[in-house]
């Protein structure tokens, strides 16, 4: 693991560097050189006191110990307990007990007198060098990030930057912890896909698993391709909103502690202005996949005339105009209740068109409403083979979107319907099999078929769809059912309908409905006399399915219409 010291802060070592303190001595070791020293103080006031002493260098003479009777060892207990960084005693001979002392907090002596007015002047000039120097490198690496911000370089650009200021890679991870840049310099010592994994795999002792709090940068281990190394971390905030990670790599787990100073200044730095490269990024992807939705909607919905009005268009993003596409249809998204929820589903439709790479199919995707449009390519002209084996494809796809869309962590378990429409021949057609989606959508639920479904799956009711538009159709539905829906006589079209789905057994009917065998076989009588058939008879319970299909498609057609063919 990396030091927890670091020379971005005035040491005990660098403060005796100075000539006026050379021949002081240290009865701490290691351990003692390297403690932090942020102030000093004199004795005398440090004793007045009984506030903490964190970070405080206590300045004390012999003679000032003596009149207040205490010894080294016992100067060093009591300002130890209150956290006080380090004793240093002018004018004092060494002694066995200073071993004692430096047990209880770093001591350090000198057979010197060094004035506590000289003493603090030090501290204070070389905490002021410390702190202009930090201020001058960030400054120095601000203005060589921004320059290449303003000249339009890209994120891979400032990476690289960052890579020749440290000499270390370099890494930038969006929020979804996907790696949106690695620039290192020659010979390669990172390879992408080990850092992918080792940033999924540790994210908790890196801290990225959750929003970030602490805004600065850490010094943090990690464990790459077998190797422990150190790293410096910050997270990329820019207006209040996590935008993603820069790491930057160590070339050991233990590096020294001058580099990571200045490499923590780095990474600071150039956080703000990598997120606002990010911003910039994320502004056009989101333009151009509302260019890209536009023109998914275009398809959808029958704007383009002919075949050249679309391939206007379609070259831009490659689109075979002339291939056979099947539409899917999927609802039941959770929606994130942030403001960021637009965007959020709008990823899903990235990632929906991705699925199933391996067919080599060209996929479009858009949102329409809170309902995923998906246009995938059954297969490419002259090599579809059997119209079976485009349906079969579109189902493979169907089956696919469903399980990835259920499996997400924003969906929340709440479930996820999806169908699909037949293939068609041409982008002209498209509308065609996005109308039969929504058809079989819109009847999905209400006739309680299966989570993924085909428009061809539908049979009766699809072959009833042009019946069901029809005047006489629509007269035949509203005449027959009328009696039924007559505010007066209670639920009787229900009634009427379980009696029928259970294949004309009222016990079965009966428990369906929760109700009474006596109170079904009365409202069945009573549905019969006013339909004026005897429902018991198999071609008026026909009869009456079929008047209620016919006005369920209808129903469906009106607003399936209202959908793909908008005002």
């Amino acid at each position: 693991m990396p030091h927890a010291y670091s020379d971005d802060a005035l040491t005990l070592a660098r403060l005796l560097q100075e000539p006026a303190l050379r021949r002081a001595r240290i009865h701490a070791g290691r351990a003692g050189a390297v403690t932090r020293v942020e102030w000093v103080v004199p004795w005398s006031v440090a004793t007045e006191q009984d506030d903490p002493l964190t970070g405080v260098l206590v300045h004390a003479h012999p003679g000032e110990l003596a009149r207040d009777q205490v010894t080294v060892t016992r100067a060093a207990e009591r300002l130890a307990a209150r956290g006080a960084a380090a004793l240093l005693v002018d004018g004092h001979q060494p002694e066995a007990a200073d071993a004692v002392a430096a047990c209880q907090l770093p001591l350090v002596t000198m057979a010197d007198t060094v004035p506590f007015a000289v003493l603090n002047r030090l501290v204070a000039d070389l905490t002021l060098a410390r702190e202009t120097h930090v201020l001058r490198y960030g400054l120095t690496v601000h203005r060589a990030l921004a320059e290449l911000l303003y000249r339009g370089a890209e994120l891979s650009a400032l990476c690289s930057q960052m890579n020749r200021m440290s000499q270390r890679p370099v890494a930038v991870f969006d929020n979804q912890g996907q790696l949106a840049a690695l620039e290192q310099g020659q010979p390669r010592t990172v390879e992408p896909a080990d850092l992918v994994t080792a940033f999924a795999e540790q994210g908790d002792a890196l801290g990225t698993r959750q929003a970030p709090e602490e805004l600065h940068p850490r010094t943090v281990g990690i464990r790459l391709a077998g190797r422990e190394l150190a790293c410096i971390i910050t997270p990329i905030v820019l207006g209040g909103r996590h935008d993603g990670w820069i790491l930057l790599l160590e070339e050991s787990d233990d590096p020294h502690p001058h580099d990571l100073a200045e490499h923590r200044v780095l990474v600071e730095q150039a956080a703000p202005i990598v997120g606002t490269e990010m911003l910039r990024l994320r502004s056009v992807q989101r333009a151009k996949e509302q260019a890209r939705g536009d023109f998914v909607h275009g398809l959808l919905h029958g704007r383009f005339a002919t075949a050249e009005d679309i391939s206007a268009r379609a070259a831009h993003y490659e689109f075979p105009v002339r291939s056979w596409f099947g539409v899917a249809v999927a609802s039941g998204m959770a929606v994130p209740a942030d403001v960021d929820s637009p965007a959020r589903l709008q990823q899903v439709g990235v990632q929906a068109a991705r699925l199933l790479p391996e067919q080599g199919r060209h996929t479009q995707a858009a949102m329409v409403g809170d309902v995923l449009v998906v246009v995938r390519e059954a297969a490419r002209r002259g090599t579809m083979g059997t119209p079976e084996a485009a349906v079969a494809a579109i189902g493979d796809y169907a089956a696919a979107l469903h399980q990835y869309l259920s499996r997400r962590k924003d969906q929340g378990g709440r479930p996820v319907r999806v169908t699909y429409g037949r293939p068609v021949v041409g982008a002209l057609a498209i509308p065609d099999s996005y109308r039969e989606a929504r058809m079989a959508h819109g009847l999905q639920q209400r006739l309680g078929l299966p989570a993924v479904c085909g428009f061809q799956e539908l049979r009766v009711h699809a072959v009833l769809e042009d019946v069901a538009g029809s005047r006489t159709g629509r007269s035949y539905a509203t005449d027959l059912l009328a009696p039924l829906r007559d505010p007066a006589t209670g639920e009787l079209e229900a009634t009427v309908l379980a009696y029928i789905a259970a294949g004309g057994n009222v016990n079965a009917a009966s428990r369906d409905l929760h109700i009474h065998r006596n109170t079904m076989l009365y409202k069945l009588d009573r549905a019969s006399r006013l339909l004026g058939m005897d429902l018991r008879q198999a071609e008026n319970q026909f009869a009456v399915w079929l008047a209620h299909t016919l006005d369920l498609l209808a129903t469906t057609t009106a607003e399936v219409d209202r959908v793909v063919s908008p005002g």
